[in-house]
């Protein structure tokens, strides 16, 4: 008897799908990376031009994040998945079709956009089908096959680009081909309301729709039938509002290893050098997520999920704020490892936190909206840290960013206190 109570619960198929489905997708995510490139190589846009158009590609894409998460919800996880990467696909098949021409970009924009939707849907997924005490190792495995991918794929699509540049547009409308043929084949609607009258998902036999993890404080879930807007939610379960605006807060500092960081590098190792070591920055950042993050899932497993949150941005102040005494190469990349740590951290609690929180029903709308909260940060971040560099030097600016971060870890540490200070929730009606 107590031999089968260790055993843990087994994942249903669904979660290795949509494991297959980030690694394959993560892998043929050619164009996005590339993307900058092809404006100013393909296409003869000035860099003025090219960050303005990829900034509304950003707004594209956030537009999609908050539309893919409402439609799953009302439509239907399996079909608004499978048809959002359908659309991707065709729409990079037209780009190949026509080469670089005037309207690519605005193609590839728009398929962007629609693949930014399918992201909150398969979290909303995950948190349906996972066993509620194996969330966080489900969001794990998505989080280690995305990586996993994203280390194989630019290395394919750097030789692409130069020599058939074409085959970018078609390798990336295959992978997302395969992913749609994935979801038809392997994942069964998951919403509770649409999926009611079949089979339940495996994981979830015997559980009310919305019951929260084992990982969290049992029972404070809003719950409910998950009738009302987004916005009703959030104000129902002030934690998950505090949680959705500190989430903002967290991005504007991760979000400085894409701007800042570049700047500081070049500035730290001179105009030839800097780029390189860009390069093993964010190959030492890879490296260490394919490495370390089952190990990291496992020893913060029994922790609470919004308290590894907090524990992963304190890694973000270590890491981020001691790149002020980086005097070479070696403590920038002993840094990034650092703060890398807490990526993990963040990346395989935060939806496992949401899943807790959010009703079944609603999974979705409220990933599409801690997910822009995120884009809102990542977004401030270079508005931010533009004109301080400018003005103070690019070295300057980490003491300020890991202060934050710091802030930020105390913010979520004071939410998860009092949050469990607060007792057992009643259900709110919604």
């Amino acid at each position: 008897m107590l031999l089968k109570e260790k055993v843990p619960t087994p994942f249903p198929r669904e979660i290795y799908a949509l494991f297959v489905i980030r690694l394959v997708v993560s892998a043929g995510s050619f164009v996005n990376p590339f993307l900058a490139m092809m404006l100013t190589l393909k296409l003869g846009y000035d860099e003025a031009s090219a960050g303005a158009f990829m900034s509304a590609v950003a707004v594209v894409s956030a537009a999609g994040l908050l539309a893919g998460g409402k439609i799953g919800d009302s439509l239907g996880r399996r079909p608004v998945l499978a048809v959002l990467q359908v659309f991707t696909a065709l729409s990079f098949a037209v780009c190949a079709a026509v080469g670089f021409t005037p309207a690519t970009p605005f193609v590839i924009a728009l398929a962007l956009g629609a693949l930014s939707g399918t992201w909150p849907v398969m979290n909303a997924v995950v948190a349906d089908c996972a066993p509620p005490e194996r969330r966080k190792e489900a969001f794990a495995l998505l989080y280690w096959g995305n990586n996993i991918g994203f280390s194989i794929g630019p290395l394919a699509a750097g030789f692409l680009f130069s020599r058939a540049p074409r085959l970018l547009f078609l390798g990336n409308a295959a992978a997302l081909a395969a992913a749609a043929a994935t979801v038809l084949l392997f994942v069964r609607e998951t919403n509770p309301l649409l999926a009611a009258a079949g089979p339940e998902p495996e994981g979830n036999a015997g559980k009310p729709s919305g019951e929260p993890g084992a990982a969290g404080t049992p029972g404070r879930s809003p719950g409910g039938s998950g009738r009302g807007g987004t916005f009703r939610i959030l104000a129902a379960d002030p934690v998950l509002l505090v949680f959705a605006v500190l989430a903002i807060l967290t991005a504007f500092v991760y979000n400085q290893h894409t701007f800042a960081l570049p700047l500081f590098l070049q500035d730290l190792l001179g105009p030839d050098a800097g780029p390189k070591g860009f390069g093993a920055v964010m190959a030492a950042n890879g490296l260490t997520v394919v490495a370390c993050t089952a190990l990291v899932a496992a020893l913060s497993h029994r922790w609470p999920a919004l308290l590894s949150v907090a524990a992963g941005t304190l890694f973000y102040a270590l890491g981020f704020g001691a790149y002020a005494l980086a005097r070479g190469l070696v403590p920038v990349l002993v840094c990034t490892v650092v703060w890398t740590l807490g990526e993990i951290l963040g990346a395989t609690n935060t939806n496992a936190f949401i899943a807790e929180r959010a009703p079944a029903t609603h999974r979705g709308r409220i990933n599409s909206a801690v997910s822009f909260c995120y884009f809102l940060g990542n977004a401030l971040a270079p508005l931010a840290s533009g004109p301080f560099i400018r003005a103070l030097g690019s070295r300057a600016v980490w003491w300020p960013i890991g202060v934050l971060a710091g802030l930020g870890a105390l913010g979520g540490a004071a939410l998860y206190a009092w949050d469990r200070g607060r007792g057992p929730a009643r259900s709110v009606p919604l």
